[in-house]
């Protein structure tokens, strides 16, 4: 007999929580023996697409710009008692406190893919509300991205739930051989959100020897003015290209010469994995949490101190001058594809989600 396996998340819009939950659930359709459904905590715009066997529920007349917390706990618990599922997985730790609320009294396996930084600020309201949630009423499991996010969770719940370290899933990334490499370093994210540490990128390109390379910031739906004045304070803006929100970005990949990342603080880097399969040598700094998880220093990428400015200055202009040294980076780099096949991620979620890993 199939077992039903329900996955739950934001919604199907465009977002990084939104992306792994939907294609978790696609990539756990292709095993034939479970059943799988899929809710959404919001009804919104939809842009990642679901597999047709997949059940889809998303809430009506609520919830579509901010969320009606009672009514959303009353419309999850009636709406999985339907479903009546074998096991359950929340894409985010807030939303998860919240199903668990809602499933209180009832015994389904109930599993939290935890997104966010370790170092994340939740909202002081949110983080008592998950807090207290999670210590009256632990889930099966926890499921953390890196390692050190798994640290942080087991100093909360000791003992009281399981908790193994999952990576995220790599996408497929278009490799596009035709293009032919530039004289550019790429970065990629969100321009509003600091934790991306853009501004410090910008210091870093001040320091460059190096003249000849541009800086190319894809991503946001901010304008980066804050970035732009700070690069004409230093005198560089006409080396710094800001391309926006780029929807097809696996070719900016493949036109890039090098890949930087300088994060303060990421849940799990994505871009980094998909510059990385995409064959562009990357350097990152020793940010929490995920480079290391991911980078092999010196044998896939290259990992600098944490906020060294002038040490990431040093190795962007080493890799400039050594040809041959991006060529090894990128070589190595492409194996991620393996680490991070969708398959093989969505197995490893699978067998923990059902206890076949104990």
């Amino acid at each position: 007999m199939k077992k039903n396996i329900l996955i739950i998340g934001p919604s199907l819009k465009m977002g990084g929580i939104e992306r792994a939950s939907s294609n978790m659930a696609n990539v756990m359709r292709q095993n034939h023996d479970f059943h799988i459904y899929f809710i959404a905590f919001f009804r919104q715009e939809k842009f990642f697409k679901l597999d047709s066997g997949i059940e889809f529920f998303e809430p009506l007349g609520f919830n579509e710009t901010k969320i009606n917390f009672l009514r959303s706990i009353l419309w999850m618990r009636s709406v999985i008692s339907t479903i009546n599922p074998d096991t359950i997985l929340v894409f985010n730790y807030f939303y998860g406190a919240i199903v668990r609320l809602a499933l209180a009294g009832k015994k389904y396996p109930l599993y939290i893919s935890d997104r966010a930084s370790p170092l994340y600020q939740w909202p002081r309201q949110v983080k008592w509300f998950n807090d207290f949630i999670y210590k009256l009423l632990p889930p099966s499991g926890i499921v953390a991205q890196t390692g050190i996010a798994a640290d942080y969770k087991r100093k909360f719940f000791k003992n009281r739930t399981r908790i193994k370290v999952i990576p995220n899933a790599l996408r497929e990334v278009m490799l596009y051989p035709e293009i032919k490499r530039e004289q550019m370093i790429l970065a990629v994210g969100r321009l509003g959100d600091p934790l991306k540490g853009f501004d410090r990128l910008i210091n870093v390109m001040a320091l460059l020897k190096n003249l000849d390379w541009n800086l190319v910031i894809a991503g946001g739906d901010e304008d980066g003015e804050y970035l732009k004045k700070q690069s004409a304070d230093l005198g560089i803006e006409n080396r710094i290209i800001f391309l926006g929100k780029v929807k097809e970005i696996d070719k900016v990949y493949a036109k890039s010469g090098i890949f930087v990342i300088p994060s303060r603080s990421e849940g799990f880097p994505n871009a980094l994995c998909e510059a990385m399969a995409a064959g562009l040598p990357c350097v990152s700094f020793d940010f929490v949490a995920g480079p290391r998880d991911i980078i092999t220093d010196g044998f896939d990428g290259l990992i600098v101190e944490n906020g060294n400015v002038p040490a990431l200055a040093e190795k962007l202009d080493f890799l400039i001058e050594n040809e041959d040294e991006r060529k090894r980076l990128s070589d190595n780099a492409k194996h991620i594809t393996e680490r991070l096949n969708q398959l093989k991620i969505g197995n490893l979620y699978l067998q923990f989600i059902l206890g076949e890993d104990e």
